[in-house]
């Protein structure tokens, strides 16, 4: 399985089908601005989360009726720090559906790890300034949770340019509990570094490497993680609820035929 690269003007975006469908690299003339975090895979470029976007508390998904009842109903699979992260299709091939040279469809199954079959479509478009997601979330049998988002790093210095600058205008962050979990208190954002879920968003944010780029970030989500702890990159995460969304009633209730679906628009210019 080959990556596929996409070509608009002097913009390239390459997608590692093999790796999750994530973004490994996108090149703005000459200039790379994805970066990693540290090892392993839930630390580089930029990676689709489904059906499930961040932490879910010890890996137990509670959801439905069982939720009101504070009854655990689903065990899913630890994979890092005593909980469950980032969805089940962050280390799966994705399947080229349909490419053209500035574009490219995506799928990727579920597979066991989740309790309902389910699948995952990205929809990728690269313009010379732009770059254009949408990501969608299935339910293939019967009604099941799901919320979403993409999970970038960029690179905390580019090859020339000053070092990054993140805003991200919002109402406030969400309060983390004793386990690190966002609460429903929205509370003001402090300074940084962040490990935390802003609410209420008024996009774009911005990512500003002074004397290189400035990124903007749209997107129609209400929340994003940021997490600016690591030396070397930085994240700024549209999401369609908080990590941990099924035990705070906020996941979205996908049926089939009716996907939850969301965007993401990336557009650059000269810093």
């Amino acid at each position: 399985m080959t990556d596929v690269v996409l070509r608009a003007g002097t913009s390239a975006l390459t997608v590692a089908t093999a790796s999750g469908g994530r973004f490994a690299s996108l090149n703005l003339d000459g200039l790379e601005v994805l970066g990693r975090g540290g090892p392993g895979m839930y630390a580089w470029g930029s990676y689709p989360m489904a059906p499930y976007a961040g932490r879910v508390r010890h890996g137990r998904l509670t959801w439905g009726e069982r939720r009101r009842t504070g009854g655990p109903r689903y065990q899913l699979p630890i994979q890092l720090e005593a909980h469950a992260i980032h969805g089940v299709t962050v280390d799966r091939p994705w399947t080229v559906l349909d490419a053209t040279a500035a574009t490219v469809s995506l799928r990727c199954d579920f597979d066991v790890r989740w309790p309902w079959p389910g699948h995952a479509i990205q929809h990728l478009t690269l313009a010379d300034d732009q770059l254009h997601a949408v990501l969608e979330v299935h339910s293939d049998e019967e009604p099941m949770p799901a919320w979403t988002g993409y999970h970038p790093w960029f690179a905390r210095r580019l090859a020339r340019g000053e070092q990054v600058r993140i805003e991200v205008p919002c109402a406030g962050l969400l309060a983390k509990d004793g386990d690190g979990m966002p609460t429903d208190q929205v509370v003001p954002v402090p300074a940084g570094p962040w490990d935390d879920c802003f609410a209420d968003i008024s996009w774009p944010a911005r990512l500003v490497w002074d004397g290189a780029v400035a990124l903007e970030i749209s997107s129609p989500c209400r929340y994003a993680v940021v997490f600016d702890e690591r030396p070397d990159a930085v994240c700024v995460e549209p999401q369609t609820a908080p990590p941990n969304a099924a035990e705070l009633g906020l996941a979205t209730t996908v049926e089939p035929g009716s996907p939850l679906s969301m965007e993401m628009t990336w557009s650059w210019t000269s810093a």
